[in-house]
């Protein structure tokens, strides 16, 4: 299992690093073929620590700080809230619920088009993309949120590799804590560290390489497709 494991999250952080978002969604898409929806979630935290640490270091100089800072003091209470509700949520209903948010995601990354947000709506929405982040342990909402106020795809990158360092660790203790997230499982995470820093590491000459105007619809037709399987297989 743990060489499954390692495959699904390097193939999942190569796809972050090249594009900024979609790691822990991919990585989801992929270890839910064989592992509970449960388990999978609270393994992404500890992925997302590792992953965005190698960006972060990778493009540091890249960060806006300010932003970053402002969505992570909105989003942590609210992520807190909602890793106490993961832990509530039966497991079928919790996979279908993170399906169709990935599914809406996807849909969204294809028509290449972020809802125009008013400035006064923006805040409270940040608190509800991390209750989200808590209940799913993916920062999808983020992504449209967020994306807009970046000057480039560059900034982006990187501030939300900060995000999601920042946000993977009030996980992975908020997790712990709720008993939700055992020992077993951060060594079972961290053994897939060294190949997702292989993919990373990749991710990064490959991100050079793309046009920037196919980023969303590329990741974004992926996710639709590998969403779609896994919602006929949870009812097959």
């Amino acid at each position: 299992m743990s060489s499954f494991v390692i495959m699904c999250a390097s193939v999942g952080y190569t796809a972050e690093s090249i594009f900024g978002f979609g790691g822990s969604v991919i990585t989801f898409l992929l270890l839910t073929q064989k592992l509970p929806a449960r388990e999978v979630v609270t393994l992404l935290p500890v992925f997302a620590l590792v992953g965005s640490l190698t960006v972060l270091l990778s493009d540091f100089r890249s960060i806006e700080w300010k932003k970053v800072s402002k969505v992570a003091l909105l989003a942590t209470p609210p992520l807190i809230l909602g890793s106490l509700f993961m832990g509530k949520l039966p497991e079928r209903a919790l996979n279908l619920t993170i399906l169709s948010l990935i599914l809406l995601y996807g849909i969204n990354l294809v028509l290449g088009k972020n809802p125009v947000i008013p400035p006064r709506l923006r805040y409270p929405l940040y608190a509800l993309a991390g209750f989200i982040l808590g209940a799913t342990s993916l920062g999808i909402f983020f992504v449209p949120l967020a994306g807009p106020t970046f000057s480039n795809q560059r900034n982006y990158r990187a501030s939300l590799a900060l995000l999601w360092f920042i946000t993977g660790i009030c996980r992975i203790i908020t997790y712990y804590g709720y008993g939700i997230l055992t020992l077993s499982g951060i060594t079972s995470a961290l053994t897939a560290s060294p190949f997702l820093l292989i993919g990373v590491l990749v991710g990064y000459y490959l991100h050079r390489l793309i046009p920037e105007d196919h980023f969303r619809r590329y990741i974004g037709g992926a996710i639709i497709f590998a969403t779609t399987a896994n919602i006929l297989q949870l009812f097959s």
